[in-house]
């Protein structure tokens, strides 16, 4: 799966480039990365869990947005509330990287356009006190250094806790994780203490 990562993020950056110049040369405020499809999808959240090096619940904190090769990354800094899977204990402070999120492009002469919002397949990056539980790999690639994390299956893996405790699958209708309809929290920590213990 390591080897995979720096290909994915390759392969999305050239998508978000092409789809950053289009954008661009139509004077669009805000982006939809366009239709792409994963390198890597999960159908279940066994796939998931297996693939996962950490599995958190999160809150995130604060947010900046870094921009390699004119592709925005949204990196978060996030609260760990419980962990399922991993090194993290509850308490704990982690950064998330994701391609896309609220960025000011510049034209080719270096000015500023107006600020934009690119979002992956019409699926946002995490927002600020976004609640979510969240299936992560171990990020490696040159956009950011130091210990950082990426969501499994760029959306597939992060999960929104609504007010009553349920999951919200932030992925589009065709891509979600077929077993994780109609689940909560309490419900998807019973599921994974009983993968995990296999």
């Amino acid at each position: 799966m390591r080897l995979f990562q720096p290909l994915i993020y390759l392969v999305i950056s050239c998508l978000m480039s092409f789809c950053f110049l289009i954008g661009c040369t139509a004077n669009l405020v805000t982006e939809d990365g366009g239709p792409a499809s994963l390198v890597k999808s999960y159908r279940t959240v066994s796939e998931l869990a297996q693939d996962a090096d950490e599995i958190v619940e999160i809150k995130v904190n604060v947010q900046k947005t870094i921009l390699y090769q004119e592709v925005p990354f949204t990196v978060s800094t996030v609260s760990v509330l419980n962990s399922f899977k991993g090194d993290h204990e509850k308490g704990d402070t982690i950064r998330i990287i994701e391609t896309g999120g609220e960025y000011t492009p510049l034209d080719k002469q270096g000015n500023a356009l107006p600020k934009t919002t690119m979002n992956f397949n019409g699926i946002s990056v995490l927002q600020p006190n976004n609640h979510e539980v969240i299936f992560l790999s171990t990020f490696e690639g040159p956009q950011i250094s130091g210990e950082v994390y990426v969501p499994l299956g760029v959306y597939q893996g992060r999960f929104k806790v609504d007010a009553s405790g349920d999951l919200i699958q932030q992925a589009p209708d065709e891509e979600k994780v077929n077993d994780a309809a109609n689940m909560n929290v309490e419900r998807l920590s019973d599921t994974l203490h009983k993968l995990l213990r296999q």
